[in-house]
């Protein structure tokens, strides 16, 4: 799995939103996403909330956290906005609950689509086995939210009661994700009891023992993991992940709208090419990636066991790399024309029946007669009228011509194959250019100074037996080591940059010249048509963009 950073994220979504303005009726939809992501961009650390049934305690639990009573509690809901408390560090948002009012409950969604985590506070004595709360945990797990559940113990329940209360529960939010698709969701969720109520009295009458009774000690430190647990890319993915759905539902969309059936075949075309294109490149750089580590590895053995021949080793890795990376693109360069080949034959075939069934069913028949019968009048009942061939013209109007589309569909197969000769000679030539010709030549000077500093250990038994206690000694040695480091770091760097660089001079050519034969094959469709498939294939683009960070 790719790590997804912040640069391609928004540009991501903003090159979705750019698409998304075109179509007003997703406004709505686009709506939610859009404050996600202006929300992240004005507050990018992570946003904690807590949420549950009013009156469970959530109030309590944050004044617990701080030590104050700085939110409102109360028998009634209390919260009608959402109100943010500091606690170590991280921001703490105290909402209306589950079951508040609806103008209440209003409130919380719209917090709920800011927040990356939810403290989920519920009253063990019934609460937390309701079915309507059981699914309001599996919602946030459903939005790629952590989970946090509190059981907040008023009642100092028996130890055996409460295992199989949290046993229990467990089971519960098993089969309800089950019935969603979802597996392992227990796996991340804390489950913890407090009083909070306790707790808190302890804290401000200082009494340990009443605290540690409360059991809010242990909460307060798992708490603390948990949040710390919530990184960058935890929050990038959910992100990514509620963009994509977007995707989704645009591309839906687009498809309903396109008038043409041979238009939306050749669109499905275009959208696997799109798929098939980004896996094609994300495995080429994965091998990038694998060659980037060897690299280092192979580059810092070198200069640790022998400094003097390392530059012959390190050329050598150079090579290798260069030579296992041209194997694996031409391996997915072949696999994805097969892969074109396929679906170019199974549309070809799609298209081919199309045409003929237009050809008997596109036009209004004449009435059947029967030999020496007289030819019906056309303006009786069954005969051709001009409603009928109203009908008739504009129906094959919005149609794209199949037969052209299949002719142009077969010159693609046959051009493209041809496209891939001299990829591969062509690659390696720029690889001893750009890479083995511009970064070994700075291998032999920095090889230099670390040999000098070799030297340094190379010297009589005597000699060293006198420095091995040394400071001096240690110092530098943790140089030499340091400089390896470095050298090795930069070196695996310099060729993953190149490589990744001169993979996508090879291949974004030749996947574009590939999506331009199959739109010129399909731009027998009309205006309007060329204009919904521009949109399909950039959607399609998007959300391939985004997939290899899932």
């Amino acid at each position: 799995m790719m790590e997804m950073s912040a640069a391609d994220l928004f540009a991501t979504f903003d090159l979705t939103a750019k698409l998304a303005n075109q179509f007003p009726e997703l406004a709505r939809e686009f709506a939610p996403v859009q404050q996600q992501f202006d929300d992240k961009r004005l507050q990018p650390d992570a946003c904690i909330m807590v949420y549950g049934v009013y009156n469970a305690g959530k109030s309590t639990l944050i004044n617990a956290l701080i030590g104050e009573r700085v939110a409102k509690t109360g028998d009634i809901p209390m919260t009608s906005s959402v109100d943010d408390y500091r606690w170590n560090n991280s921001i703490i948002l105290d909402t209306p609950g589950v079951d508040a009012p609806m103008e209440h409950e209003k409130v919380t969604r719209e917090q709920m689509l800011k927040a990356d985590a939810v403290i989920f506070v519920v009253n063990p004595s019934g609460a937390a086995e309701e079915e309507k709360t059981l699914k309001v945990l599996i919602e946030i797990l459903q939005a790629k939210k952590k989970l946090f559940l509190v059981l907040n113990d008023k009642d100092r329940m028996d130890v055996e009661v409460f295992t199989r209360l949290k046993n229990d529960i467990r089971i519960r939010l098993q089969a309800l994700a089950a019935e969603q698709g979802m597996e392992d969701v227990l796996q991340d969720i804390p489950v913890l009891r407090v009083n909070a109520e306790m707790a808190l009295q302890a804290k401000l009458d200082n009494v340990p023992g009443l605290l540690r009774l409360s059991e809010f000690p242990q909460f307060e430190e798992t708490l603390t993991a948990f949040i710390a647990s919530i990184d960058s890319q935890h929050i990038y993915r959910r992100l990514g992940s509620e963009l994509n759905a977007f995707l989704d539902k645009l591309l839906q969309t687009l498809d309903r709208q396109s008038t043409s059936e041979t238009v939306r075949h050749v669109d499905t075309l275009l959208k696997n090419m799109v798929v098939q294109q980004h896996e094609c490149r994300k495995n080429i750089v994965d091998e990038v990636r694998r060659q980037r580590d060897d690299m280092y590895r192979g580059s810092k053995a070198a200069l640790r066991q022998d400094p003097e021949h390392a530059q012959a080793r390190i050329e050598s890795l150079f090579i290798q790399a260069s030579g296992a990376i041209e194997r694996v693109q031409t391996r997915e360069m072949e696999y994805l024309v097969q892969r074109f080949e396929d679906d170019v034959d199974s549309l070809q075939a799609t298209l081919t029946r199309q045409g003929q069934s237009h050809t008997l069913n596109g036009l209004p028949q004449m009435p059947d007669t029967q030999p020496g019968a007289d030819r019906a009048d056309p303006s009786e009942k069954g005969g051709i009228n001009a409603e009928m061939v109203n009908h008739a013209v504009n129906s094959l109007g919005s149609l794209a011509r199949p037969e052209h589309i299949v002719s142009g569909l077969k010159l693609v197969k046959e051009w493209l194959p041809s496209l891939m000769k001299g990829i591969g000679p062509k690659t390696m030539e720029k690889w001893g250019a750009a890479v083995v010709g511009k970064w070994i030549p700075y291998v032999g000077p920095a090889i230099t100074v670390i040999g000098s500093l070799w030297d340094i250990f190379a010297e009589d038994n005597e000699t060293k037996k006198a420095r091995e206690h040394s400071e001096q000694q240690r110092r530098e040695w943790e140089r030499f080591l340091q400089e390896i480091d470095d050298f090795a770091h930069t070196t695996a760097s310099q060729f993953e940059a190149n490589a990744i660089r001169l993979v996508d001079e090879s291949l974004t050519p030749w996947f574009d010249a590939q999506l331009d034969k199959v739109k010129a094959a399909r731009d027998m469709a009309s205006q309007q048509d060329r204009a919904l498939s521009e949109s399909v294939l950039e959607a399609q683009r998007l959300a391939s963009r985004l997939s290899q960070f899932a």
